[in-house]
C-alpha cells in the first residue's frame, strides 16, 4: 500500500509540477518571454512580426514547391497540399521544441549560476514561445485551406501537442547537458523520424506491410488525430489511447530524472 501511495504521489507530482510551475512563477516567465522576444526582434524592420513570419514563409515555400513545382495537386489529388501543410506545421513546432530543449541549461546558465532561480521553469521556456508562434500560423493556414470552423478548432492543436511533448522536453534538457553527443545526434534522429511519419506523403502511399507498423510511431498517431480533428472526422480512438498511455509512461521517469539532476546542474556549469 505504501509503494502504491508513493507511486501515486510521484504521478501527481510529475503531472502538476511542470504544468503549474509557469503559474507559480508567472512574473518570471513573462519577463523571460519579453526578454526573448526583444532579443529576437530588436533592431529589425518587421519587429515582433518576425517570429510569426518565419513559419508562415516556410509554409508558403513548401506550398510553392509541392503544389506548383511538383504539381502534386494533379499527381496525388487536390488534398495533398492541404495534408502536407497541416502536417508540417505541427512537426516544425515539435522538432523546434526538442532541438532547443537540449541547450536550455546552457542558454539560461547566466541567470541561475550565481543566484536563486527556479530551474523547473526552464522546460516551460522551450514550450511557451512555440505555442505563441505556431498556434496563430496554424490557425491562418487552416482558415486558408479548410475554412473558419477548422481555424477555430486549430487553436488547441499546438498546445495539446506541446503538453504531450513535455516528457520528451524533460529528457532532452537533461540529456543535452550531460551527454554532449545527444545534441549532435538529435537533428539526425528528428529528420529520420520525419521521413518515417506520414507528413510529406499520405499514409496509403506506404507499402501495406509498412502501414501495419505505423502504430509504433506516436507522431503518426498525432498526424491522424490532427487531420481528423481539423477535417471534422471521427477521431481515431486507438491513436488517443496510445498517445495518452505513452505520455503517462514517460512523464514520471522523465520528471524524476529531471528533478534529481537539478542538484548537479550548477556544479557542472
Amino acid at each position: 500500500m505504501t509503494l502504491f501511495l508513493r507511486v501515486l504521489r510521484l504521478c501527481s507530482e510529475s503531472i502538476s509540477m511542470p504544468l503549474l510551475a509557469p503559474l507559480r512563477h508567472y512574473a518570471l516567465v513573462r519577463m523571460l518571454m519579453q526578454r526573448e522576444i526583444a532579443n529576437r526582434t530588436t533592431g529589425t524592420a518587421m519587429g515582433r512580426l518576425w517570429p510569426l513570419l518565419q513559419p508562415a514563409l516556410q509554409v508558403l515555400g513548401l506550398w510553392f514547391m509541392f503544389a506548383v513545382v511538383y504539381d502534386m495537386r494533379n499527381v496525388r489529388g487536390p488534398g495533398y497540399a492541404q495534408y502536407m501543410l497541416l502536417s508540417m506545421l505541427p512537426w516544425l513546432c515539435f522538432s523546434e521544441v526538442l532541438a532547443r530543449a537540449t541547450g536550455l541549461f546552457r542558454e539560461f546558465s547566466p541567470l541561475y549560476a550565481r543566484s536563486r532561480f527556479p530551474l523547473e521553469v526552464l522546460p516551460t521556456m522551450a514550450l511557451v514561445m512555440p505555442t505563441l508562434v505556431y498556434t496563430p500560423v496554424l490557425m491562418l493556414t487552416a482558415l486558408w485551406l479548410l475554412g473558419l470552423f477548422a481555424a477555430v478548432k486549430a487553436i488547441v492543436v499546438i498546445p495539446l501537442l506541446l503538453v504531450w511533448t513535455l516528457p520528451l522536453v524533460l529528457f532532452c534538457t537533461v540529456a543535452g547537458l550531460f551527454v554532449r553527443d545527444f545534441g549532435q545526434a538529435l537533428p539526425f534522429m528528428l529528420t529520420l523520424l520525419m521521413y518515417l511519419t506520414p507528413i510529406l506523403y499520405f499514409p496509403d502511399m506506404l507499402p501495406a506491410a509498412m502501414r501495419d507498423w505505423l502504430w509504433l510511431n506516436p507522431m503518426a498517431d498525432w498526424m491522424a488525430l490532427i487531420h481528423a480533428w481539423l477535417g471534422g472526422n471521427i477521431l481515431p480512438r486507438e491513436s488517443i489511447v496510445r498517445l495518452v498511455v505513452l505520455w503517462l509512461l514517460l512523464l514520471v521517469p522523465c520528471w524524476l530524472w529531471f528533478r534529481r539532476t537539478l542538484l548537479h546542474v550548477r556544479e557542472l556549469l
